[in-house]
C-alpha cells in the first residue's frame, strides 16, 4: 500500500564510495521534487535534470566551509548525489562478483528440442566487456546443453552442443550489437530451429519489452547453419546472471524475468518473475521453481530516480539558531556541459589530440605570434625569412574550412619557412608519417616540405633529407634526397608525380610515410587520404628530427594556408581516418558522434537504437559540446538527457520511437489519471509548409501539405499557411527533403493532444501499477483508455516528453510532458499488422446506421485489396471504426462487407463519407 511520505533514501560520494544520507532528507516537511526531459511539447532540446531536496545540518554536518565539520575536504561544489525510492517489486541485483546469479536444480523437464530463451534484463554496460547471461551449460559430466552471453561488441550470442561435450559446441553472434544505452532495461530473445526444413539450423535474436510480448523486433539477420544441430539435455542447473564454464564474466546489472519455451512459441518449462520475491530474499519460488541468489546477488528495489551533482549547499537557520538546513538542488552533468562559452575545438584538432601523436604544430596562433607553438607541449616551430624576403606569415589569416581554426596564410608577397624540431617524445616503432593540411596557393603557387632524421650529419652517422617540393605546374610533386656527412654530401632523385590536385580552394590533406621496419625502407604519400605513390628508399630513414615547411610567393595573388604539421610514429591514424576527421565526420551516425564527442571531453554518453538507422550527420562546426550532442539529436529525432540512475548522457535514437508497444495502459474510467486532465485542440505545433536547408548545402528542400483538413487552404478546405525554415547538420541535400517531410509529417497531426498527464502515486489504484510506472522514462509510450465521450471514442496513444516528480509529505505524484504517438506509426514490410492506404476512399452511397456493406469508391490510387489473407482490418468512417471482413469488386466502387461499431459509435453516414484505415502506416524516416 502507498504511504506519505514515500519510502525514499539518497546517497553522496565521497571517500570514494557511496555513503547513505537518508536520515537526513527532510521528506516530513519539504518535498523533494525532479523535473527531467523536456518541459513542454514543443521544446526541442532537454534542459539538465534538476532536484530539489533539503538536507538536515543542524550539525553544520553539510557545511563545506566549516572546517569543524567531519565532511571537511570530502563534499563541495559538484559532489556526486542520488536519490530514489524503496517501493514496489525487486529484481536481482548483480553486482558482477565472481559468478553471481540466480540457479535452480536442474529438472529432466527442462529439455528443449527447437530452444526459445528470453530474460528481462538491465545490464550496466550493454557493451566493453563479455558477459554471461544464462544457460544450463554444466562441464562436469559434459552436460552442455546451452548458454547466452553478449559480447564485448555488444553483440548476443548462443552457445549449444548436441551431446554435450566441448567437442560439439556451436556458437554463434547476432549480426549486430543490442544498441541500448547503458543501464537500459529491454527483453532479448534468442530462438534455435534445429531443422529448419531445409537442411540446416536457424538462430534468430530478437529484442522487446517484456519476456512475454508478442511482437519482437529481430536483432539483425537470421542465422543459418548448414546442417541440422540438437540441444543436449543432460542435467545442468539453468543459471541467470552467470555461467561456469563461458570465458565471459558475470553479469553485471538487474534481472527481472526469464523464460524457457520448448519449441519457438511453444511449451514454458522453466520461468522466473521476480515479482515473485520479496526484497531482501535469498531464495524464493516462481513459475514453481525455487530460485537461489548465490556469490554476490541480492534481491533490492531501490530504484534511483536521480543522480546528478551538487553546485552549492546554501545553509539556511531559523531565527532562533538552533535549526540549521541545507537546500540542496542537484543537477544532471548536462549543466556542467554547457557552462562557460568556449566552443569545442575542431574535430580535426580533438582527433589528432586522441590520437597520440608524437608532435603537432596547428598554425593556429594569435595575430601577435611570433612562432607556431606546439599543442602537445613541445617546442616552439622557427619562423626564418627566405632570400631577405623579410614578410612573416600571416597569423590567423589562413582558412582551410569554415569549420577548422584560422591558421596562417602564406601572402603571394611572402616567402618563408617553418622550421620545427622533433621528437617531443621519441619514435620507438618501425615507421613514421608526417601530416600537412592545406588549400588555396592557385595556379602559380609552390611548397616545400623537408624531412631530416636523427642523423648527427658526421661522416660516422651523416643526416638524410627527404625533399618534397609542390608546384601547381603540371599538379606536380617533386621528390627527392639529400644526405649530409661532415666531408660529403649525396642526392637521389626519386621522381616527378603529376595530378597531385592540390592547388585550389578546397581543403587538402597531405601524408608521407616511411617504413623502415622491412628489408628494404619504402616511402608512400597519401593525397586526401587515399594513396597517390610510392617508392623504395636507398638509404635507412632513421626517425625524423626535424620538418620545415617552406612557402613561396604566387604571383597570381593566391594565399596560401598550412596547418596542424603532425608527426606519428606507427600507431597513426589511417590516412582515410584523418581525412574524415578534416571533413568534420561528415556521414558520421549520429549516436557514433555523440558517443564520440562525449568520450573526447571526458564525460559518457550512450546511445539506445541500431546505428544503422541513425540519421548521418553533416560537418561537425565548432561549438559547446552540449550544443554539438543537441545538434545530433535533433537531427536524429530523438531524445537527449541525463541518464536516471548514473552522471552519464543517453539518448534514445529516433528510430526506437517508432512503433512502440505501450509501456502503459492507463484506463481513464478506473479513475488512476489525476486532474487536471483535459485536451488540447490547437495550432501551437502546426507546421504545413516546411523548408529546411542543410548546414554547409546548397538549395534548400521545401514540403508543403497542399491538401487535407491541415494543408495551406484557407479555410474550410485547411487551415491556412503555417511556414517555417530550419537548418540542420545533414551528410546530403537529399536527407533535407526528408527532414522537411518529417517536420511536415510531425506538424499536421490531425488529432487532440494530451500534453500533461498526472498520477497520484498515493492513490492505491495507480500504486497498483508501481512497477510499470517507475519503469517508464522519456521517450515511452502511454496508451489512454475508455476516455470521456466528448473526448472521441478512440484509445489515444502519447509519447512521455519529460517529467516531473514530487514526494512529499502530502503529495506523491508524477506529472508526464506528452506530444502525440500516432505519427510514430511506421508500416512494416511483411508485417500482418501493416497496411498502405488508398489515396484517397470515400462512401458511394449513403448507409443506415446497422447496414454491413458499404460500397466504397476509390478516389485515387489502387483499389482495395480482395485477397482472404487481408481480412480482417478496420477502417474509419465518419468517426465510426468498422472491421471490414471481405471486399469484393475489381472495379470502383467495390463492395465492403463490415461489422459496425466496434468503437461504440454507430450511425448513419452519406455518400461522399472519407474511407480510412483505423490506424494509418507512415514511412518512417
Amino acid at each position: 500500500m502507498p504511504q506519505l511520505p514515500p519510502p525514499v533514501w539518497a546517497e553522496l560520494y565521497y571517500d570514494g564510495a557511496w555513503n547513505d544520507v537518508t536520515e537526513d532528507v527532510r521528506v516530513t516537511t519539504a518535498p523533494v521534487t525532479v523535473t527531467r526531459g523536456l518541459s513542454s511539447e514543443s521544446s526541442s532540446e532537454a534542459d539538465p535534470t534538476s532536484c530539489t531536496c533539503v538536507l538536515d545540518s543542524r550539525d553544520d554536518l553539510y557545511a563545506p566551509r566549516n572546517p569543524m565539520s567531519r565532511l571537511w575536504g570530502k563534499i563541495g561544489r559538484n559532489t556526486p548525489f542520488r536519490w530514489g525510492y524503496e517501493v514496489g517489486s525487486p529484481w536481482v541485483d548483480l553486482p558482477g562478483a565472481a559468478e553471481n546469479g540466480l540457479t535452480t536444480p536442474g529438472l529432466t523437464a527442462f529439455a528443449v528440442g527447437d530452444l526459445d530463451v528470453r530474460l528481462d534484463l538491465a545490464l550496466d554496460a550493454w557493451a566493453g566487456a563479455s558477459q554471461d547471461l544464462a544457460g544450463r551449460y554444466l562441464p562436469t559430466g559434459e552436460n552442455r546443453a546451452w548458454a547466452v552471453a553478449v559480447a564485448s561488441t555488444g553483440q548476443l550470442g548462443l552457445y549449444w552442443t548436441p551431446i554435450g561435450i566441448l567437442e560439439s559446441r556451436l556458437a554463434v553472434y547476432s549480426t549486430v550489437p543490442v544498441g541500448a544505452y547503458h543501464g537500459q532495461r529491454l527483453a532479448i530473445r534468442i530462438t534455435l530451429d534445429v531443422d529448419n526444413g531445409s537442411g540446416g539450423y536457424e538462430v534468430r535474436f530478437y529484442t522487446g519489452r517484456t519476456v512475454d510480448d508478442t511482437e519482437w523486433e529481430l536483432l539483425g539477420d537470421p542465422i543459418v547453419g548448414e546442417e541440422t544441430t540438437a540441444v543436449f539435455d543432460g542435467i545442468a542447473d539453468i543459471e541467470l546472471g552467470r555461467i561456469l564454464s563461458i570465458d565471459g564474466a558475470a553479469m553485471t546489472g538487474r534481472l527481472y524475468a526469464f523464460r524457457l519455451l520448448d519449441g519457438i512459441g511453444g511449451t514454458l518449462v522453466a520461468s522466473m518473475d521476480t515479482s515473485d520475491a520479496a526484497p531482501g530474499d535469498s531464495a524464493f519460488t516462481s513459475g514453481g521453481l525455487v530460485w537461489t541468489a548465490v556469490n554476490g546477488a541480492s534481491l533490492s528495489n531501490r530504484h534511483v530516480r536521480m543522480a546528478g551533482e551538487i553546485p552549492s549547499w546554501p545553509p539556511t537557520r531559523d531565527l532562533s539558531g538552533n535549526d540549521n538546513i541545507v537546500s540542496i538542488a542537484p543537477t544532471g552533468v548536462t549543466r556542467r556541459m554547457d557552462a562557460g562559452n568556449k566552443p569545442q575545438d575542431s574535430a580535426l584538432r580533438r582527433f589528432i589530440q586522441a590520437g597520440g601523436a608524437l608532435e603537432c604544430w596547428p598554425l593556429t596562433d594569435g595575430v601577435d605570434s611570433k612562432a607556431p607553438r606546439s599543442m602537445l607541449g613541445g617546442r616552439d616551430m622557427k619562423v626564418l625569412a627566405r632570400e631577405g624576403i623579410d614578410f612573416p606569415p600571416s597569423w590567423e589569416a589562413g582558412t582551410l574550412a569554415d569549420w577548422i581554426e584560422p591558421v596562417i596564410a602564406m601572402k603571394p608577397t611572402a616567402s618563408v619557412s617553418l622550421i620545427g624540431t622533433t621528437p617531443r617524445v621519441a619514435n620507438t616503432g618501425d615507421s613514421w608519417s608526417v601530416d600537412l593540411f592545406v588549400t588555396g596557393g592557385g595556379a602559380s603557387g609552390s611548397w616545400a616540405v623537408n624531412i631530416y632524421d636523427t642523423g648527427a650529419g658526421t661522416d660516422a652517422d651523416n643526416q638524410n633529407i627527404l625533399n618534397l617540393l609542390f608546384t601547381s605546374e603540371e599538379e606536380r610533386l617533386f621528390l627527392t634526397r639529400t644526405s649530409h656527412s661532415t666531408e660529403d654530401s649525396s642526392a637521389a632523385f626519386y621522381g616527378n608525380y603529376y595530378n597531385i590536385n592540390v592547388y585550389d580552394d578546397r581543403p587538402h590533406y597531405l601524408r608521407l610515410t616511411v617504413d623502415t621496419g622491412v628489408a628494404s625502407p619504402w616511402w608512400y604519400l597519401y593525397v586526401d587520404g587515399a594513396y597517390s605513390a610510392s617508392g623504395a628508399l636507398d638509404v635507412a630513414m632513421r626517425p625524423v628530427s626535424k620538418i620545415e615547411f617552406s612557402g613561396s610567393a604566387s604571383t597570381d595573388g593566391t594565399d596560401q594556408a598550412a596547418g596542424y604539421i603532425t608527426y606519428w610514429d606507427d600507431r597513426a591514424p589511417t590516412p582515410a581516418a584523418m581525412w574524415n576527421a578534416y571533413l568534420g565526420f561528415q556521414g558520421e551516425a549520429a549516436g557514433a558522434r555523440i558517443e564520440r564527442l562525449a568520450s573526447e571531453a571526458g564525460y559518457t554518453a550512450t546511445v539506445s537504437g541500431q546505428a544503422a538507422l541513425q540519421q548521418p550527420m553533416g560537418i561537425q562546426d565548432r561549438a559547446k559540446l552540449l550544443a554539438l550532442l543537441n545538434e545530433c539529436n535533433r537531427t536524429d529525432f530523438g531524445y537527449l538527457l541525463d541518464a536516471r540512475d548514473r552522471l552519464e548522457v543517453i539518448q534514445w535514437g529516433g528510430s526506437t520511437l517508432w512503433n512502440q508497444p505501450p509501456a502503459l495502459v492507463l484506463d481513464y474510467s478506473s479513475g488512476v489519471i489525476a486532474a487536471p486532465f483535459r485536451p488540447v485542440d490547437d495550432d501551437k505545433l502546426t507546421e504545413n509548409d516546411v523548408q529546411v536547408k542543410r548546414s554547409y548545402g546548397a538549395v534548400p528542400a521545401r514540403q508543403i501539405l497542399e491538401d487535407g483538413a491541415l494543408s495551406v487552404q484557407d479555410p474550410p478546405d485547411g487551415v491556412g499557411r503555417y511556414d517555417n525554415e530550419y537548418t540542420y547538420s545533414l551528410a546530403t541535400d537529399a536527407q533535407a527533403d526528408q527532414v522537411a517531410a518529417m517536420r511536415l509529417h510531425l506538424g499536421t497531426y490531425d488529432g487532440v493532444r494530451y500534453t500533461r498527464l498526472t498520477l497520484n502515486l498515493a492513490n492505491s489504484r495507480v500504486f497498483a501499477m508501481i512497477d510499470d510506472i517507475l519503469r517508464i522514462d522519456v521517450g515511452d509510450k502511454i496508451r489512454l483508455t475508455n476516455l470521456p465521450a466528448d473526448h472521441g471514442p478512440d484509445a489515444v496513444d502519447v509519447l512521455v516528453h519529460g517529467y516531473e516528480e514530487e514526494a512529499g509529505p502530502d503529495a506523491w505524484t508524477l506529472t508526464f510532458n506528452c506530444r502525440p504517438a500516432e505519427p510514430w506509426t511506421a508500416g512494416v514490410t511483411d508485417s500482418v499488422g501493416s497496411r498502405a492506404d488508398t489515396g484517397g476512399s470515400e462512401l458511394a452511397s449513403a448507409v443506415d446506421a446497422d447496414d454491413t456493406t458499404l460500397s466504397v469508391t476509390a478516389a485515387d490510387g489502387p483499389l482495395w485489396t480482395t485477397s482472404p489473407a487481408d481480412f480482417p482490418f478496420d477502417v474509419r468512417v465518419s468517426g465510426e471504426v468498422m472491421t471490414v471482413t471481405g471486399i469484393s469488386g475489381t472495379t470502383s466502387p467495390q463492395t465492403f462487407t463490415v461489422g459496425r461499431a466496434v468503437n461504440g459509435v454507430a450511425k448513419a453516414h452519406p455518400a461522399g463519407t472519407d474511407v480510412r484505415l483505423t490506424t494509418p502506416n507512415y514511412v518512417a524516416l
